[in-house]
C-alpha cells in the first residue's frame, strides 16, 4: 500500500496554478447561465427556497475583474444547495483528493456530539484510533464543523453538518478549493482524559478519472442520479485503506451489499446494507438483490442505504419493487421544466412522453411539464420480498437513495429509521454537460462545449412524491425518518451493533 509520506504535500501546489483566463472565465459563466436558464429544472424552486439569483450572480461574475474567480464561481453554485449540479474543475484538480490521513466520525453522548478517530490512511499511525478530538487549529470542533457546514451544498442542515464531517479530512478538489490551510493542529484526549497535540499536514492523492465522473453518454445520463463529489470521497476511502471486508458479526459483502441475519425479539432478522446504486446493468442488480434477499429470513429485513451517494435510478427503483411483495409499486415519476430548449429536447423519440405536456405550455402557463417513471419492471427476476421491511437513512442518503427511500414510504412498505431527521433531500435525474450536448444536438439545440478539462452536472428532471404526497418535489424537502436514533460510540466502534440492535427491536 502507498505510505502517506509518499504523496506530495498540498503545499507544493501553491502558487502554482493560475486562475483561468479571461476566455476561459467568460466561457464559463456563459455555459452556466445557459444551463439555468433553458435546462435547470430547480431554478424556481431555489431561488424561491433560498432567496438567490444564481443567473444575475453568473453575469455580474462575467463583468467582474476575475479576482478569485474560481472561488467565486463555486459559490455560486454552492448556493444552489443542489448536490447533482456541480463544476468538475480542469486537471490538475480534476484528479487531486486533498487530505490528512484520518477519518473522523461522529457519535452522541447525553445528547452530546462527540468525534472520535476512526481510521488511518495508508499506513499513518501518529494518532491512535478511537481517542476524541475535541478542537481543530484551536477551534472547537463542533464549532469548527458548523462554520465548514455553512459552505457545503447541503439542502438542510443536517446534510450540512455530514457533507462537512464527510469533507473535513477528505476534499476532492476536482470540486471544491483547497483547503486554507498547509497544516492541521489537531488536540484530542486520550482514554483517561490526558490531552494531546498532533499536527499533520496537508497532502494530495492522484484519484483515478472514473473516481469523479461517470460516462458521458446519453443514454446513461437519463437515468444518472448521484452525488459526483460523494462517490469521489468513498473512492478514496477504498485506496486509501479503508476496507468492505465482512465484517466481526459475520455479515457477507457481495459487490454494493453487505447482508447478514440479526437477532430480534421476535426472531432473526435479515440486514441488507446497500453502499451505492452504481451500476450499468440495473437488470443484474435487481437479480443479485434478489438473490441475496432470498438468502436471508422472508419474515423480518432491515435494509440500510446510509451514506449511499445514489446511482443508476432504475437500480433502485426495481429493488423497490422486489421489496414490495405481490404489489406493483408506483414509482416517484421525473419532470422537465417547461422551457423553449426542453420543447426541442423532447422531439427525440426517448423523451417523447413529456413532449405534449411541454408542447402546451403557452397556453397553459404551467412551469413543469408532466412527469413520468421511468423504470420498467417486466425484466425482474419472479423473487418478491414477503415479510416486514424497516429502512435505515441519514443525511448522506442522496439522489436514487432519495428516490428510493420516498418509493418505500409512499408504497407502505415499512418504517424508516434515520440515524439523521431527513434524508439528503436530492430529487433528480442529473446529466452531464457531455451528454446534454449528445442528446441535444439531434434536437436541433445550441449546447456549446465547456472549455477543455471542465466538466459540469446539471439536474435536468425533478422527481415527485406518489400515493397520499404525490406532487411534492424530493428536492430539498427530503424524506423524513419515521424514528432517529443518534449513533453511539460502540455503532461508530463496532459495526454499528446498538443502530442494528435498536432497529431490531422497532421491527421484532
Amino acid at each position: 500500500m502507498l505510505n502517506y509520506l509518499a504523496t506530495p504535500l498540498l503545499a507544493a501546489t501553491r502558487g502554482t496554478v493560475m486562475e483561468p483566463d479571461a476566455g476561459t472565465r467568460n466561457a464559463l459563466c456563459d455555459a452556466l447561465r445557459f444551463a439555468l436558464e433553458n435546462y435547470y429544472v430547480h431554478l424556481p424552486q431555489k431561488r424561491a427556497g433560498f432567496a438567490i439569483d444564481p443567473v444575475q450572480a453568473l453575469q455580474l461574475l462575467k463583468e467582474s475583474d476575475g479576482i478569485r474567480f474560481s472561488r467565486r464561481l463555486l459559490s455560486i453554485i454552492s448556493s444552489l444547495h443542489d448536490r447533482h449540479t456541480t463544476l468538475r474543475l480542469a486537471p490538475p484538480w480534476s484528479g487531486l483528493v486533498a487530505y490528512v490521513p484520518f477519518l473522523l466520525e461522529q457519535y452522541f453522548e447525553n445528547g452530546h456530539p462527540r468525534y472520535i478517530v476512526t481510521k488511518r490512511f495508508f499506513g499513518f499511525e501518529e494518532i491512535p484510533l478511537g481517542v476524541e478530538v475535541t478542537h481543530w487549529n484551536g477551534v472547537p470542533i463542533h464549532l469548527y464543523l458548523e462554520n465548514l457546514a455553512a459552505e457545503t451544498q447541503g439542502a438542510h442542515w443536517s446534510a450540512q453538518m455530514r457533507l462537512a464531517l464527510s469533507n473535513l479530512t477528505i476534499r476532492p478538489l476536482a470540486f471544491m478549493l483547497r483547503p486554507s490551510e498547509d497544516w492541521v493542529a489537531l488536540t484530542y484526549v486520550d482514554p483517561w482524559g490526558k490531552p494531546y497535540t498532533a499536527t499533520t499536514p496537508w497532502r494530495c492523492y492522484a484519484s483515478q478519472p472514473e473516481a469523479v465522473s461517470g460516462p458521458v453518454s446519453g443514454a446513461y445520463a437519463m437515468a444518472q442520479g448521484v452525488d459526483y463529489k460523494l462517490l469521489a470521497t468513498g473512492a478514496f476511502l477504498r485506496d486509501a485503506g479503508r476496507t468492505t471486508q465482512p465484517s466481526p458479526t459475520g455479515f457477507a459483502s457481495q459487490g454494493p451489499f453487505r447482508h447478514g441475519r440479526v437477532p430480534t425479539p421476535a426472531g432473526e432478522a435479515g440486514y441488507l446494507r446497500i453502499f451505492t446504486f452504481q451500476s450499468d446493468a440495473p437488470a443484474q442488480f435487481a437479480a443479485t438483490a434478489a438473490g441475496i434477499l432470498a438468502s436471508l429470513p422472508q419474515e423480518r429485513l432491515i435494509v440500510d442505504i446510509r451514506g449511499n451517494p445514489g446511482g443508476n435510478i432504475l437500480a433502485g427503483q426495481k429493488l423497490v419493487a422486489l421489496l414490495a411483495g405481490g404489489r406493483i409499486p408506483g414509482m416517484a415519476p421525473i419532470a422537465f421544466r417547461n422551457t423553449a430548449q426542453t420543447l426541442a429536447l423532447t422531439t427525440l423519440p426517448p423523451l417523447a412522453p413529456w413532449h405534449p405536456s411541454i408542447r402546451l405550455q403557452t397556453s397553459t402557463g404551467l412551469g413543469f411539464s408532466q412527469a413520468f417513471s421511468i423504470t420498467p419492471l417486466d425484466d425482474l427476476p419472479p423473487y418478491r420480498y414477503p415479510g416486514r421491511i424497516l429502512l435505515i437513512v441519514d443525511a448522506l442518503s442522496y439522489s436514487t437513495s432519495d428516490f428510493f427511500a420516498a418509493d418505500f414510504v409512499d408504497n407502505g412498505l415499512g418504517p424508516v429509521l434515520g440515524v439523521d431527521p431527513l434524508t439528503g433531500a436530492g430529487g433528480a435525474n442529473v446529466w452531464e454537460w457531455g451528454a446534454l450536448m449528445e442528446l441535444a444536438g439531434p434536437a436541433g439545440g445550441a449546447v456549446a462545449p465547456l472549455p477543455p478539462g471542465y466538466e459540469l452536472n446539471l439536474s435536468v428532471r425533478r422527481a415527485l412524491r406518489t400515493g397520499t404526497s404525490a406532487g411534492i418535489p424530493i428536492e430539498d424537502v427530503g424524506v423524513p425518518a419515521t424514528i432517529v436514533h443518534h449513533l453511539t460510540r460502540t455503532d461508530i466502534l463496532d459495526e454499528n451493533r446498538d443502530l442494528i440492535a435498536f432497529a431490531a427491536r422497532v421491527l421484532g
